[in-house]
């Protein structure tokens, strides 16, 4: 991402980039077969190096979330439940990575699985009671060939120079919820469903409603929250699209509740609602910082990054974002 946009925890860092000959035995087999053909008389190039773009960044991939899907099928039909909340956490992550994005006033426009990045995220070395496969990977949002910033953004003299210019292109509003639109596609394909559009074609070429998407299957407890959220992440009318942030909260309450338990109490008038969840929400923070102190005693765990994830979402969480939050899923 450019220089210009402050650093983020999922979102690739170009620290520079260049021009140069790569072998081919460092590509993927698509790539290299990209390379012009030789002579006869000279070896092809493709067999022996390619010309591509090297961005030096920060961090090291192990793979992309295309790699991880495709190595998950057996998981995902063995272990649905653990599958599935891990999916919820990487699409955490990634409503972490958009809405910095948005707050600098960029669009990413090409969120597909090949463009997300996973980094393993492991522990102290002194830490090693869990096993690698348990660890939560970082997720780095990269690709930004096709990105937008609307017009003007943090800059005085562009922003004077755009005075002129319609409200529709200062704001980019045709842009404002694309990123929305294709994190309700990759919900799909993370849970190994194809892509909704490609599927039935029909829903490109005339108005659809969230009932005439395919259902995903219902294998575990996040299964009908994945749905709600892919129906609305997915509506046709932009206007109705649920917000990155909004998106966001919804995959921490999956997460971490409340639970639907909690809402099924009687309670009759707005206030009662209030102090209950006000009440979770202290019972959970007084929980997790026993949690953290329990953890800076023990030598064989530490905090992790799924507690890092927990308690920005505890940190924030007040009854009337909860309250939202608990009607957009469908359980209050």
């Amino acid at each position: 991402c450019s220089p210009a946009v402050p650093v983020h925890f999922n979102i690739q860092q170009d620290c520079g980039h260049f021009v140069a000959s790569v072998p081919s035995s460092m590509l993927l087999a698509s790539d290299g077969g990209k390379s012009i053909p030789g002579d006869g008389l000279h070896p092809s190039r493709a067999a022996s190096e390619h010309d591509c773009v090297v961005v030096i960044t920060r961090e090291v991939p192990s793979q992309t979330t295309a790699d991880f899907v495709r190595d998950s099928v057996v998981l995902h039909q063995a272990k649905p439940e653990q599958y599935e909340r891990r999916v919820c956490f990487l699409l955490l992550q990634l409503c972490n990575g958009l809405e910095h994005l948005k707050e600098h006033g960029i669009i990413h426009r090409d969120l597909c699985l090949e463009n997300l990045l996973l980094v393993p995220c492991k522990p102290p070395m002194s830490c090693v009671k869990a096993k690698d496969d348990k660890h939560l990977p970082r997720l780095i949002i990269s690709n930004f060939m096709k990105a937008k910033q609307k017009p003007g953004t943090g800059d005085s003299k562009l922003k004077k120079s755009q005075a002129r210019l319609a409200p529709e292109i200062v704001s980019a509003s045709q842009y404002k919820k694309f990123d929305e639109f294709q994190t309700g596609i990759l919900i799909y394909e993370l849970l190994h469903q194809p892509n909704p559009f490609e599927e039935k074609v029909h829903l490109r070429e005339q108005e659809y409603s969230p009932e005439d998407l395919p259902a995903l299957p219902s294998l575990s407890i996040y299964s009908r929250g994945l749905q709600q959220l892919a129906h609305l992440l997915l509506e046709a009318d932009p206007i109705k699209r649920v917000r990155i942030t909004e998106a966001k909260r919804m995959l921490q309450c999956l997460l971490w509740g409340p639970r639907k338990d909690l809402t099924e109490q009687p309670l009759g008038q707005e206030e009662a609602l209030r102090r209950v969840l006000q009440n979770w929400v202290d019972m959970k923070r007084a929980l997790l910082m026993m949690k953290f102190a329990e953890r800076a005693v023990d030598t064989e765990r530490s905090v992790e990054l799924e507690d890092w994830l927990c308690c920005q979402y505890l940190a924030s969480a007040e009854p009337a974002s909860l309250s939202h939050t608990l009607k957009l899923l469908q359980l209050l």
